[in-house]
């Protein structure tokens, strides 16, 4: 649990656009000091002069390359001993059949999504205190397959079993171990895709959109309330649950929502 964000020192990654950037926004004003990462310089720098720049360390890394990602664990714990909260929010999305995803951008994706947070948490754990928390961006689509979806999705639940793993292994350590399952927010996470786009039915489904600034303030309750497990919208606990009781009713009626011919010959 933590109780106060205030004088807390939190690592963001991703937090150039969206739920980053929206968590730095709101972090800040609740009087934490932040290290942000994200690729683009000019966008980190901007998203810390919105923040609060006295307050604020920038460290430029692209996750997928690991010297870029020693190199970030490496400045942030030269420049702040202790990291209080580690939020792993950095990901990508694809919009594809498993078949026919590319394979190198589905190792970009796994690269992305799964193994920089698990690197990131192995290397900077040291400097998290007890009473500190570290905090995995999942996604609904982590606890419900989605067949637009498959290998996101895969890599959302590989997180999910890496968060409730770490729980444990880290149980008395005083640090608190948060997975975040947003449904859809609204960023531009859609037309930043490693490849296709959602299908048009899928899109339109509302119920389970929220802003990035919703699923910032989502995040932020679950760190005060010491919660395991954050689904926002909270109608998406519903969803859950009815697949877990019901799986063949939903994966029927989802197969159908998505329904194309099938390729022929696929390489699988």
């Amino acid at each position: 649990m933590v109780p106060s964000l205030h004088g807390k020192t939190i690592l963001i990654t991703g937090a150039s656009k969206g739920i980053g950037r929206a968590c730095a926004l709101l972090f800040a004003r609740e009087g934490a000091r932040l290290i942000l990462t994200a690729r683009n310089r000019e966008e980190l720098e901007a998203v810390a002069r919105e923040a609060a720049p006295a307050q604020t360390i920038v460290i430029p890394a692209d996750l997928t390359d690991p010297a870029s990602l020693e190199h970030l664990c490496a400045e942030a714990r030269e420049r702040a001993p202790q990291i209080d909260i580690l939020l792993n929010n950095a990901g990508a999305g694809l919009y594809a059949r498993s078949f026919e995803s590319p394979p190198e951008l589905a190792r970009n994706l796994m690269e992305l999504n799964f193994i920089a947070p698990v690197e990131i948490t192995r290397r900077l754990l040291p400097a998290i205190p007890r009473g500190g928390a570290i905090v995995n961006l999942s996604s609904i689509a982590g606890k419900v397959p989605l067949p637009w979806f498959t290998l996101y999705s895969s890599s959302k639940y590989a997180l999910n079993a890496f968060s409730d793993g770490l729980r444990m292994e880290l149980a008395g350590s005083g640090i608190q171990v948060l997975s975040v399952c947003p449904g859809v927010v609204d960023t531009n996470f859609g037309q930043n895709v490693l490849h296709g786009k959602i299908p048009e039915r899928a899109a339109s489904n509302r119920r389970f959109k929220i802003s990035a600034e919703q699923c910032a303030e989502a995040i932020r309750d679950g760190l005060r309330k010491g919660k395991r497990t954050v689904v926002t919208p909270r109608i998406g606990w519903l969803l859950i649950v009815f697949v877990r009781i019901f799986p063949g009713v939903f994966y029927h009626f989802v197969a159908k929502l998505v329904a194309r011919p099938a390729a022929s010959n696929p390489a699988i």
